[in-house]
């Protein structure tokens, strides 16, 4: 339809002389075209999940072999709209079996949290990294990952030192069970005594060497120095000392069968004796070693305890004093074959009672290596060490090193060298390689570090 047509009729006006008439002329309005929307109608939405792993890396530090970090949480979150699905959660990489997944996550529904716990265990001294990885099917991210990463450490070395003492002078009163079963023993003794007097000659000594009996009953015995060549005891002046003292020893096999060693003990350093036919033995300056050799344990009137306190009291410092014996181990004695003769001892409990409260050494009777016994008596008596207590535990002896005065000792060979006593955490020292008086002696050796609490 035409849009009528309006005229606006503007009439002439009586106007100065000089201006224009106009027509105004004004065009009519059209009506507004319709609107037409371009855009597409909406659709409904697509509902989807989404996963969400936190924290993105684990870290463990270091942490020694073979111990179990403190548990760290992985959250896994569903941030989607739809429910999602987890079909596998593992970890992916090299070292694996060093970490441990402790939870499960299987279906998560919009809005949801699980949290799983990851442990880290070190089986070496290396660091390991691997993924904990969540496969799912959200869409976008089918498999995402958390970095988990630790460290085995290694072995801590620890290092000790120790210095080799020893007396300068010794009183060394020997027992000597003198009954009828003892031919054998005794002779073992006398037969291998030179390991005994070797120590002591090398060591250049101010020693004094004493013999009495387990034999109470004998008015003669009773704790009376045995001598023999005219001598009551043997010093390094003595003429021919090693043969003469190897005569004392050899106390033959007719004294009582009712042994008492610790009461002779007693009896020789307390007086009548001691101020007697004993004169001169016990010095207030010497250090003092008292060692028995017997196949019985003692029935002396008095305990061992009682025995120790009184000759720990002999001397001023107690460590200048020890009480050693070559007897029959604990709890059954023993029985052995040593070259022809058969050598059998009852457990000597009371005796082996007071080498432990005085810390003395406790050798076999029954030894088929009596000269290492002797040996090993003789360095107590003057003070020295040939086992020392290791401070920590070594975790692998192979990796050990133990020198002395600087110089390396080799690992036992059979004669010489050191081994490693597990069943109390000593270091032995054999042989020629018993470090000497005054010498330094160092060890190191790896330790496993302790787990944290």
């Amino acid at each position: 339809m035409r849009t009528p047509t309006t005229t606006l009729l503007l009439l002439s006006l009586a106007l100065p002389l000089g201006c224009t008439e106009y027509d105004i002329y004004r065009e009519p309005e059209k009506e507004d075209d319709p609107v037409v929307d371009s855009e597409p109608p909406e659709e409904d939405p697509v509902l989807e999940p989404d996963i969400e792993v936190s924290p993105k890396t684990l870290t463990f530090g270091s942490l020694p072999k073979d111990c179990t970090s403190e548990a760290q949480e992985v959250v896994i979150s569903n941030v989607g709209d739809a429910t999602l699905n987890v079909s596998e959660l593992a970890f992916d990489g090299s070292g694996t079996s060093n970490f441990a997944l402790d939870g499960t996550v299987t279906a998560l529904e919009p809005g949801e949290s699980a949290t799983v716990l990851v442990t880290f265990t070190p089986l070496a001294a290396k660091t390991f990294s691997v993924k904990l990885v969540a496969t799912s099917d959200d869409p976008d991210e089918p498999t995402s990952s958390v970095k988990a990463e630790g460290t085995g450490a290694e072995d801590a070395t620890y290092e000790e030192a120790f210095e080799q003492s020893a007396f300068e002078s010794v009183d060394v009163l020997w027992i000597v069970d003198n009954s009828g079963s003892m031919s054998a023993a005794v002779g073992q003794v006398k037969s291998n005594f030179q390991s005994f007097m070797t120590e002591f000659s090398k060591l250049n000594l101010d020693y004094q060497l004493g013999v009495v009996t387990t034999d109470m009953t004998n008015p003669t015995e009773s704790g009376r120095l045995q001598g023999a060549d005219g001598v009551t005891y043997v010093t390094p002046t003595t003429p021919d000392a090693e043969n003469v003292f190897a005569e004392m020893i050899d106390q033959g096999i007719m004294g009582s069968g009712d042994e008492k060693g610790l009461a002779a003990a007693r009896a020789a350093l307390t007086d009548p004796l001691l101020t007697g036919h004993n004169v001169g033995f016990l010095r207030e300056d010497a250090a003092l070693a008292v060692i028995v050799v017997t196949d019985e344990d003692d029935s002396s009137p008095f305990g061992a305890a009682d025995f120790s306190t009184w000759l720990l009291g002999l001397k001023a410092d107690p460590s200048r004093v020890s009480f050693s014996g070559i007897t029959g181990p604990d709890p059954l004695g023993c029985s052995e074959w040593v070259g022809p003769d058969l050598i059998t001892a009852v457990a000597g409990t009371k005796y082996n009672q007071a080498v432990t409260l005085t810390g003395g050494i406790q050798q076999s009777i029954c030894s088929s290596t009596f000269d290492d016994a002797l040996q090993y008596l003789s360095l107590t008596a003057v003070g020295m060490e040939y086992r020392f207590p290791l401070t920590q535990v070594p975790s692998n002896i192979g990796a050990m090193f133990v020198s002395v005065d600087g110089v390396e000792v080799d690992y036992y060979d059979g004669s010489n060298g050191w081994t490693y006593e597990p069943s109390d955490n000593h270091l032995v020292f054999h042989g020629e390689t018993i470090p000497p008086p005054e010498s330094d002696i160092s060890v190191s050796y790896p330790v496993a570090s302790e787990c944290p609490s």
